[in-house]
């Protein structure tokens, strides 16, 4: 799956770069822009939590993200979700239903040389926090002398916040649309905790037994432009 999604990305930046128009065909407002970069909003969804599902079928998740770009460099972003986790094994039942949000800077890399090429290479940083509702109806500690103990954890309401590097391509596939993927190294920096429970999976983080993850997201994004008259 992954290979494919990288495949796709590559075919995406070729099909970018051949339907580029050319210096003649611009007029001088699209050329101003084009070398200073172009202001705007972009709004997307992410695509990762639904291939996620087809993996780890007791989580389901889905986050939309939004991203002011300054100028060809420095871009400012925020993602917003929701992840539920059900998983019923024979050592414990866990439920979680949460929220999270990740805002940072992008900071495009991606040198130009022809103008009209809004593709980006982007290095970042994000900050994670999560909030959710967890509980534990059920968990088994085995013990062959004493026989097993069988407790439960009740619901609680707990935040996490995790810091994420992150290193992305975004192409421009048709006018105003992108499509384009990250990879995320996330490392916790507080994990919530009450009644003795800690998240067996936060939001946007991913498993708590792991005080670094890694993440990927695979986005769809359009771009509304802000042109001064």
């Amino acid at each position: 799956m992954l290979r494919y999604l990288l495949s796709l990305s590559l075919f995406m930046v070729c099909l970018a770069a051949f339907s580029q128009k050319t210096d003649e065909e611009l007029t001088k407002e699209e050329k101003k822009l084009a070398n200073k970069g172009r202001p705007g909003l972009s709004v997307g969804l992410d695509l990762s939590p639904f291939i996620n599902h087809f993996f780890a079928d007791e989580r389901f998740g889905v986050e939309a993200n939004a991203r002011y770009t300054f100028n060809r460099k420095w871009q400012a972003v925020a993602e917003l979700g929701y992840e539920n986790v059900d998983l019923d094994s024979e050592a414990m039942n866990y439920t979680s239903n949460g929220s999270y949000l990740r805002a940072g800077l992008d900071y495009n890399v991606f040198r130009v040389e022809e103008i009209g090429n809004n593709d980006n290479i982007l290095l970042g940083f994000r900050y994670g926090v999560a909030v959710q509702e967890h509980s534990c109806p059920r968990y088994t500690v085995k013990e062959e002398y004493w026989g097993n103990y069988n407790g439960s954890f009740g619901a609680s309401t707990v935040a996490s916040h995790w810091g994420e590097f992150v290193f992305g391509l975004r192409s421009e596939l048709l006018k105003n649309f992108y499509m384009g993927w990250s990879v995320r190294f996330k490392s916790i920096i507080n994990v919530g905790k009450d009644n003795a429970l800690e998240p067996y999976s936060i939001p946007g983080y991913g498993r708590r037994d792991r005080s670094s993850n890694l993440g990927f997201t695979y986005t769809l994004e359009y771009f509304l432009p802000f042109r001064k008259k």
